[in-house]
């Protein structure tokens, strides 16, 4: 689960329509200290820089955040902490290295926002239906996607899911 958050994060450096902007996490999965521990390792190690540099993960933006990106880049809202902190990379406003909010709350903006850059919202849920019911309140929807093993969830996931892509 870990890998492919973080690549479909952060690869493109969060850039393409079908980037994770937003991960729901049942609540048991969002209070393991350990899994939030692998995710801030993984996308830490998602290093920002240069096309040319073969060590970078991530490469430039398209243009320096504005916006709802910059914002989402530098601010919290009220409930959210930082579990890894956005930063420009080697002074280069098109450069910006992985940022993961913990705390995202229903119905805050980035929630609802999709920021197309390297900015991942963490937002827990108790349950797959509440999970469901958090993603389609989104307003964007192009993709989405489950990890579980359960081939039950797949289809209650699949029968309740509002987006163009599973």
């Amino acid at each position: 689960t870990v890998a492919n958050v973080v690549y479909s994060a952060f690869g493109n450096s969060g850039q393409k329509c079908s980037a994770t902007s937003l991960l729901i996490l049942e609540r048991e999965v969002y209070d393991d200290p350990a899994f939030r521990r692998q995710l801030v390792d993984a996308a830490a190690t998602f290093a920002a820089g240069s096309a040319w540099d073969f060590a970078s993960r991530m490469g430039p933006l398209v243009r320096p955040p504005r916006g709802p990106l910059a914002e989402a880049l530098t601010v919290l809202a009220p409930g959210e902490g930082w579990a890894l902190e956005p930063k420009q990379a080697e002074g280069n406003p098109h450069l910006w290295s992985a940022g993961i909010k913990w705390g995202v709350r229903p119905g805050s903006a980035t929630h609802r926002t999709e920021f197309f850059g390297p900015v991942l919202g963490v937002l827990p849920a108790k349950d797959l239906e509440e999970a469901v019911a958090l993603a389609n309140d989104t307003g964007y929807g192009l993709t989405a996607g489950l990890q579980s093993l359960d081939r039950r969830e797949h289809e209650r996931w699949k029968e309740g899911i509002r987006a163009g892509n599973l």
